[in-house]
């Protein structure tokens, strides 16, 4: 189709449907709960002088949160992460103006007061004259995506591409005013610069003339400078309840980083971790003899508070070095979902399925690396434990990682001391290894209640990971066991090809399981929900492509991967200008399977491609099929 049939085409459907943007771009963000949309509106001479604004084109972005997340306001009150925007139009910062948030109770924390963007949420984007000519629009957006009890911060860069005027008439542009947020973008531009005047108007390569981060921010509303978001704080004092407890020095740090340290090992969020701190209570009880097993009992726990050091010094260097936060390394499903596969395997060689060469948590038979062994659990089990807080440790790391690396490491170590402090207890005095029982059958017994332990802390790590990976999470374990029981079937030793071999295939069938499990999801092409009255007032007006679909449905999810994949959803979207809509039969769906069944179809799946030109006349594509196939049934749909 001809650059002039399509811009008819779109035309015609703008005015008809009445949308207020040309090119309404609607987007997932990978694995994130979210949805965005950008939409450009006018404004006319009586709108902007109700609203003092100088522009006469604005850019709206719309944050859609998925049910049951929402997204803190721009001012959120509380501890909430503010929700932010930075957007540019060729060389030109545009001001971005916030709605208030709804004043609610914190999710996280029932106590506190929060502001929330719950549901739909416009952000605005006041553009520059320039803009009438068309042109790239693109941004930054920062926020914090939270349900009743977790939370997953995003970073998504964004761009949109703005109509020029010789494309879409002014006219076709939907009037701001008219909109129903109108009054949330009154309330916000009566309290920023850009009322006088409108920062993006100045020259493009000057610097914002109104000073936009310089907005005073009340009632959840004001206009920040993207180059510089949070100037607006520069002039908070904030005062603290306990202030004695608050850290000014190095010397206070590393006092209360030892105390926050020791209480960790008492902490409820420790639990995932107690069962491999029990491999450091029960060192040495498949041993008779006393002084042996003392001695065991000494060197395992030094070597166990070693790990936990060095572990702490290493997490010093790198939040040192990189000015990640405590804990921050969660927020990355590569780490959480390479840790569930190591403890589900860990678990596995407790049930006797396979022995790891330096790893054995097993108490009733000797390790041939007792000391790697020890060292190796305790940074396990300090990893495991870094998400945990306590007492004391928020004033410390709040002072101490604003601090130079050096500082940075030297208070992470004391807080590992303070940890490790009851592991070297026991080393001054390994004769309280006496308290514990000697071995026996109850041994067996500790240890599969020690794997069970371990197969919940899997669990507990799975609910860390977004909801999109679960899938690929339990394939992970799954070959995990598969792996296991390949390594195990090799026996001990590498000496022989009946050795080595299996156990070759399960270390590189795992590590090609976890690469494409941790691959970063590619942004999806965003499929409206089928409804018909959505198809009908759609038909005769453009291509409709209607893909159904199950998640119970095996060949669905194959031409999801091969044929329907988002980037070939998006490049034959742009080239044939077509609109989607899913078919979703996982639960009932009364609608959808009645067009189904007027396709002449009782089994999926199925896509149905309406023209433009002829749509009673829908072109009905069975089964499996190719990338060739599907284009070649778009050429025949959208051919004038």
């Amino acid at each position: 189709m001809s650059r002039k049939i399509w811009e008819a085409c779109f035309l015609t459907m703008l005015l008809t449907l009445g949308i207020a943007d040309a090119a309404q771009a609607k987007d997932r963000h990978g694995d994130l709960p979210l949805s965005t949309s950008w939409s450009v509106f006018s404004l006319g001479d009586k709108a902007r002088a109700e609203s003092g604004l100088a522009t006469k084109r604005l850019a709206v972005l719309t944050l859609e949160p998925d049910d049951g997340w929402h997204t803190y306001a721009h001012v959120p009150g509380g501890f909430g992460k503010p929700t932010t925007l930075a957007a540019s139009f060729g060389a030109a910062r545009l001001p971005v103006l916030y709605p208030a948030g709804v004043p609610s109770a914190d999710p996280l924390d029932p106590g506190a007061r929060v502001n929330l963007y719950p549901g739909g949420t416009p952000l605005f984007a006041l553009l520059p004259d320039a803009a009438a000519k068309g042109g790239r629009l693109v941004g930054t957006l920062d926020l914090l995506l939270c349900t009743s009890d977790k939370c997953l911060p995003a970073h998504m860069d964004l761009s949109y591409t703005v109509p020029a005027r010789g494309t879409l008439a002014d006219g076709a542009l939907a009037e701001a005013s008219a909109q129903p947020w109108w009054p949330q973008l009154l309330a916000a531009a009566k309290t920023s610069p850009a009322r006088v005047a409108q920062a993006a108007q100045s020259a493009p390569n000057q610097p914002n003339a109104t000073g936009a981060g310089e907005a005073k921010a009340t009632a959840g509303t004001a206009a920040i400078s993207p180059s510089a978001p949070g100037q607006g704080w520069a002039n908070l004092t904030p005062r603290y309840h306990q202030p004695d407890l608050e850290v000014r020095g190095l010397f206070k740090a590393v006092l209360l980083g030892l105390l926050a340290g020791f209480i960790l090992n008492f902490m409820p969020c420790v639990l995932p971790v107690i069962s491999i701190k029990l491999s450091a209570l029960m060192a040495g009880s498949a041993l008779v003899d006393a002084k042996e097993r003392r001695a065991r009992f000494c060197e395992h726990n030094m070597c166990f508070a070693l790990g936990i050091l060095a572990y702490f010094f290493i997490l010093g260097a790198i939040l040192g070095a990189t000015g990640l936060a405590w804990g921050q390394i969660f927020q990355k499903p590569a780490v959480v979902l390479g840790l569930a596969a190591l403890i589900f395997a860990l678990a596995l060689s407790l049930f006797g399925v396979f022995s790891l060469p330096i790893v054995d948590l097993k108490f009733d038979q000797m390790t041939t690396h007792p000391k790697l062994q020890a060292l190796f659990t305790g940074l396990l089990a300090t990893l495991l434990a870094t998400p945990c807080s306590g007492p004391f440790l928020g004033g410390v790391l709040g002072w101490t990682l604003l601090q130079p690396p050096w500082v940075i490491s030297s208070v992470l170590v004391a807080v590992g001391t303070g940890m490790a402090l009851p592991y070297l207890i026991m080393v001054l005095f390994p004769g309280l290894v006496r308290l514990f029982p000697k071995p026996g059958a109850w041994t067996g017994h500790l240890e599969k209640l020690v794997g069970l332990l371990l197969m919940a802390t899997c669990i507990y790590l799975l609910s860390i990971l977004p909801e999109s990976r679960l899938i690929s999470a339990l394939a992970v374990l799954w070959l995990t066991a598969v792996a296991a029981w390949l390594w195990g079937v090799g026996g001990p030793g590498f000496d022989a090809v009946r050795n080595a071999l299996p156990k070759a295939v399960a270390a590189v069938g795992l590590g090609l399981a976890l690469f494409v499990a941790m691959r970063p999801h590619v942004p999806v092409t965003h499929l409206d929900a089928y409804a018909e009255g959505s198809l009908k007032g759609m038909l005769g007006k453009e291509t409709v492509v209607v893909d159904f679909t199950a998640d119970w449905c095996p060949s669905c999810k194959v031409l999801e991967q091969t044929t329907l994949t988002p980037a070939r959803l998006g490049d034959m979207k742009t080239k044939y200008g077509l609109k989607y809509m899913k078919a979703d039969l996982t639960e009932k769906n009364p609608e959808a399977e009645a067009l189904l069944a007027a396709l002449g179809s009782q089994s999926i799946p199925l896509l149905a491609i309406f023209p433009k030109n002829d749509p009673d006349r829908p072109l009905v594509l069975r089964d499996l099929f190719t990338p060739a196939q599907f284009e070649d049934a778009l050429k025949q749909t959208t051919r004038p």
